[in-house]
């Protein structure tokens, strides 16, 4: 669980800002050629350390894409549920 935490605190943080950029504002369309270009442009979400999700990415023994993939796809099977109770 600490090697997935690790690996995902600052991915979340790039993901939601990607999501935010979109027109949708959210995940569920999110496609990992998208997040990938975020990824790599180092002006974007310049606060979210690339070397520490890819280290935490090691760690698990995932590659980088791997790790985008999975994540995009925890953060859209409860997005509908922090949304609502972020609205409250």
């Amino acid at each position: 669980m600490e090697k997935v935490l690790f690996a995902c605190d600052e991915l979340t943080g790039l993901i939601g800002a990607a999501a935010r950029m979109r027109p949708s504002k959210s995940v569920s369309d999110m496609e990992l050629s998208s997040l990938k270009k975020k990824f790599k442009d180092k002006k974007f979400a310049a606060g979210c350390d690339r070397d520490t999700i890819a280290l935490g990415g090691d760690r698990l023994g995932w590659t980088l894409d791997e790790l985008l993939e999975r994540t995009i796809l925890a953060m859209r099977s409860c997005e509908d549920r922090v949304k609502a109770e972020t609205e409250e």
